[in-house]
């Protein structure tokens, strides 16, 4: 357990903050697919991007290091038969099964215990569709691929109702696709289209393009390879969204190492909502000042930003009135029932939360508590880092589970420590 407080002027400073998990992990598998030596300046440091690198390293990919600069030789021959273990990392193993799938080996798959849960079936049995040799264990896990590097598919069919992970692991594969090919969107209203616009946007800066249709994606490329691909990394909105809200409650004045034009989901709700802060962007960072006045329950959309509903909810729970948040139906299955967590721990400052729909409502507490409270994380990084912002309007907060921020965030305690808050372990 960790107990927070902060000093009584706030957070101040410069917020040194990680390289985006998401991109990272997209970045890698995009590499991995074009067959070809690839860098990246700016790589994630969380545990599900150090658990891609070691299912590359394991592939025989030879990764060498120099400052913030990985470069990526791809192997002379790979192993014939690979166990490989994905932590907890959701993006992880879904990105990693379509690149198995079509390279010369038998891999086995195991994955850590909160997601065994977590929904895989869909990308599986597109995979399986379009000609792909994955079987499941009696208890799913290991999952065993057969990989075939003559694996030619050109249509997929794909549910991502519960995760648009399961579009961008297809989608990633275009490096290894021929122009023309198609995948088909079975779902009604698939998750969260911000991040498989985010894959395509990404695809799109190294030629190759996914069209939309009405409820399909087609491929045109160039098919022009290159020697070396060069992928820059991106400092992680989703980690910055914990700065927005300490500034939202009026805890952090300083400057984040972001850029506006950024790809990220949470570039786009951060810079236009504004709740409780001001924004003033200079060249690649921004500078982040707390207004210090009331805050007042918003509607706010959220289904693009999934992430974002943990740090949205902590500050409307301590708002003036009632907020709203729309879209909030795949919390769920996250690392843990994040819907779950936020009304079992908020109500432990006297807010209310109640789920009408898809739509999640936070009637503000009345009262704070005037002792530390301890709040539990669930082992959930995302939702021990949202629920520390509590400490910005109480003397302490206890965070059970603290370490679980490692796996995008590794240095959250420690940065907080450096813009002046007191973080002690009990």
């Amino acid at each position: 357990m960790i107990q927070l407080r902060l000093p009584s002027g706030g957070l101040v400073g410069r917020a040194e903050l990680p390289f985006s998990k998401s991109l990272s992990n997209r970045q890698l598998i995009v590499g991995a697919h074009t067959g070809a030596p690839f860098t990246i300046e700016g790589l994630s440091e969380g545990e599900d991007t150090y658990y891609l690198l070691r299912a590359l390293a394991a592939l025989g990919y030879i990764i060498q290091r120099d400052g913030i600069v990985w470069t990526f030789l791809p192997p002379s021959s790979y192993p014939s038969r690979v166990e490989l273990y994905t932590g907890e990392g959701g993006t992880t193993l879904r990105f990693l099964l379509p690149l198995l799938a079509r390279l010369p080996l038998q891999a086995y798959v195991h994955v850590g215990n909160s997601l065994r849960g977590r929904p895989i079936l869909p990308l599986l049995q597109s995979l399986q569709r379009a000609g792909a040799h994955v079987r499941l264990a009696p208890n799913t896990y290991p999952l065993s691929i057969v990989g075939d590097p003559e694996w030619d598919p050109t249509s997929f069919y794909i549910d991502s109702s519960l995760s648009s992970q399961f579009l961008s692991a297809l989608m990633l594969m275009a490096p290894g696709l021929k122009a023309g090919t198609v995948i088909y969107e079975l779902a009604q209203k698939p998750a969260t289209p911000a991040y498989s616009e985010m894959t395509r946007k990404l695809l799109q800066l190294y030629g190759w393009n996914w069209q939309q249709s009405e409820n399909s994606w087609q491929l045109e490329t160039s098919d022009e390879k290159q020697k070396l691909y060069a992928f820059r990394g991106e400092r992680d909105w989703s980690a910055a969204s914990f700065f927005f809200g300490w500034a939202a409650l009026g805890a952090f004045r300083g400057t984040l190492p972001l850029s506006l034009e950024s790809i990220q989901p949470e570039a786009r709700l951060f810079s236009s909502l504004q709740w409780g802060y001001t924004i003033t962007p200079a060249s690649d960072e921004a500078f982040i000042t707390p207004l210090g006045e009331p805050l007042h329950g918003k509607e706010i959309e959220v289904e693009n930003y999934p992430d974002a509903v943990l740090v949205l909810s902590v500050i409307a729970a301590v708002a003036e009135n009632p907020t709203r948040l729309r879209g909030i139906h795949t919390l769920p299955y996250k690392e843990t029932d994040r819907l779950q967590a936020l009304i079992t721990e908020l109500s432990k400052i006297g807010a209310t939360l109640v789920v009408q729909g898809e739509d999640l409502i936070v009637y503000p507490t009345e009262s704070l508590p005037k002792e530390p409270i301890v709040l539990e994380s669930y082992g959930d990084h995302r939702t021990a880092m949202a629920l520390s912002l509590l400490a910005a309007r109480m003397p302490a907060v206890i965070i059970k589970q603290h370490e679980c921020v490692s796996k995008s965030f590794p240095r959250y305690w420690v940065v907080l420590e450096s813009l002046g808050a007191e973080c002690r372990i009990i």
